[in-house]
């Protein structure tokens, strides 16, 4: 079974230090907006995106999922960021394991309950999903991503809750189950054929020299649709 994560965009965009990244994020009603500076891009209003963060200074990277909110002719397209966290943060935790950023249905069987979530990221070592709660660190789990007809499933991998915060959580993969190696290798290298058409930028050269911030001005917000079964953060 295939796993299809092309309903996702994969956006790469590089900034000299998160400090000068964190400088383009705008706080309006609550929510943070980044302008991805790319004048060809054109995406579908509330589109779902995952950009990834790069620095020069050799910094470790972001990656942060976001939904479009609007596109400018010749200029670039606003992004709502779901979470900032992972950029608002002064340090991320060095990884041991390259991490590549999704969108996938994900079911997690604990205790003999299924739970329905979304695989937001996933690498070698784990993966971070949203959507369930009422589990804690240390609870075996084991995971599977159904096809989008829900009538097949992919058997992931066995492992742990590592953590939980909200209803997010992270789960540690299982060394010892080398079937659950073979499938999570196997769903790497989709995912990593998958960010290899990434959309790639670059901060400009005219926002360095300029006195401030140079871009122009957000759009108004629109409201996220329940409906869609996109994740919420």
């Amino acid at each position: 079974m295939e796993i299809d994560s092309r309903a996702t965009t994969p956006l790469r965009y590089r900034f000299s230090s998160p400090d000068q990244a964190r400088a383009h994020l705008r706080n309006l009603e609550g929510r943070w907006l980044f302008f991805y500076r790319e004048e060809k891009l054109r995406l579908l209003p509330s589109a779902p995106v995952c950009l990834q963060l790069r620095f020069d200074d050799g910094g470790e990277g972001r990656l942060l999922h976001a939904r479009v909110q609007g596109s400018l002719e010749g200029s670039g397209t606003w992004l709502e960021i779901l979470d900032a966290r992972p950029l608002l943060s002064a340090v991320e935790s060095p990884r041991a394991h390259r991490r590549f950023g999704c969108d996938l249905p994900v079911e997690l069987r604990a205790d003999g309950r299924i739970e329905a979530g979304r695989l937001l990221d996933l690498s070698a070592g784990g993966a971070r999903i949203i959507g369930i709660e009422q589990l804690f660190p240390g609870q075996p789990v084991e995971l599977r991503l159904p096809s989008a007809d829900r009538l097949t499933f992919r058997d992931l991998s066995f492992g742990q809750v590592a953590w939980v915060a909200r209803n997010e959580m992270g789960i540690r993969f299982d060394p010892a189950d080398s079937v659950g190696r073979s499938a999570i290798a196997r769903l790497l290298q989709e995912m990593e054929a998958h960010w290899q058409g990434a959309w790639e930028s670059a901060h400009p050269r005219f926002c360095w020299q300029a006195a401030g911030v140079v871009e122009p001005e957000p759009p108004r917000l629109r409201q996220p649709d329940d409906t869609t079964g996109k994740i919420a953060l």
